[in-house]
């Protein structure tokens, strides 16, 4: 065995850790675990819908479930947070559900009574933990069917590029064995990656989050009580002379990968620790 494979398995293995599912596919990027994971839930599950956020989401959420025939059905949120009630609707006639583990990565979403209500409804739950890798709750294999993510610019655990895909059910991977061959990872990449999940960024961004909540408490902040990376409030002048101030980055809202809102979303994740 080469150290390439050797090292190749350890990260298979902490993924799994990190993931609690037993089975684990590097990929080249995030984009293309969330096309794999469309591409099992229209293998494994033959209902048309697939559910996505109606805000808080990814663009390949939008994007891709063209290519498998798949019908787009939004889900209603609160600022992103999956609404419960229209899940329940809606879960019945959907082959899979895709979101963000912390809606616009601001939101903590509710993923073990989301995965309740799919189950009962038959629908494929796939979470997008690309901000929520090393959580107790989020990016857990315990309630998520499918969890992909990313390695890339801006995350948690940040390496500049690479994603993975992962499950409890071989049967999955086995479904998609064509597709996942068309991509290689660089062998660079499970060296460059071992530093990155060294110093994952998640406990700090956490708790960076709550002390930018606290600084802004007499603002209207979008989900003040749930955990998140980012802080999303609602437009206000003053705001954006904080983060002049404090150097925080910024991007202004409405966007469907924040929230439809008139709103300043700070971005933590961007930050450099």
């Amino acid at each position: 065995m080469d150290d390439i494979e050797k090292l190749s398995l350890n990260l298979d293995e902490k993924l799994k850790k990190l993931t609690k599912h037993k089975h684990v596919h590097v990929t080249d990027r995030c984009n293309f675990a969330i096309f794999l994971a469309m591409d099992i839930a229209k293998k494994i599950n033959p209902k048309q819908d697939i559910l996505i956020p109606d805000q808080g989401g990814w663009f390949s959420y939008k994007g891709y479930p063209h290519y498998f025939n798949l019908n787009i059905v939004e889900v209603k949120t609160d600022y992103g947070v999956i609404d419960l009630k229209d899940l329940k609707k809606k879960a019945k006639n959907a082959s899979a559900i895709i979101f963000s583990s912390f809606a616009g990565y601001f939101a903590e979403q509710p993923l073990r009574k989301i995965k309740t209500i799919c189950k009962k409804a038959g629908c494929l739950v796939i979470e997008d933990a690309s901000g929520a890798i090393g959580d107790s709750k989020l990016c857990n294999g315990k309630y998520s069917d499918i969890i992909v993510g990313s390695f890339g610019k801006w995350k948690p655990v940040e390496c500049g590029y690479g994603g993975w895909i992962s499950t409890n059910s071989p049967e999955y991977f086995d479904a998609i064995r064509d597709s996942m061959s068309i991509t290689k990872v660089h062998p660079k990449f499970y060296k460059e990656i071992i530093k990155p999940l060294r110093k994952n960024k998640l406990k700090k961004l956490l708790h960076l989050q709550e002390q930018v909540k606290q600084d802004l408490k007499d603002y209207e902040i979008l989900h003040k009580d749930k955990r998140g990376l980012n802080v999303v409030v609602k437009f206000n002048a003053e705001v954006l002379k904080y983060c002049q101030e404090k150097k925080y980055p910024y991007v202004l809202c409405p966007s469907y990968i924040r929230v439809n809102e008139n709103a300043i979303s700070i971005e933590l994740k961007r930050l450099v620790f």
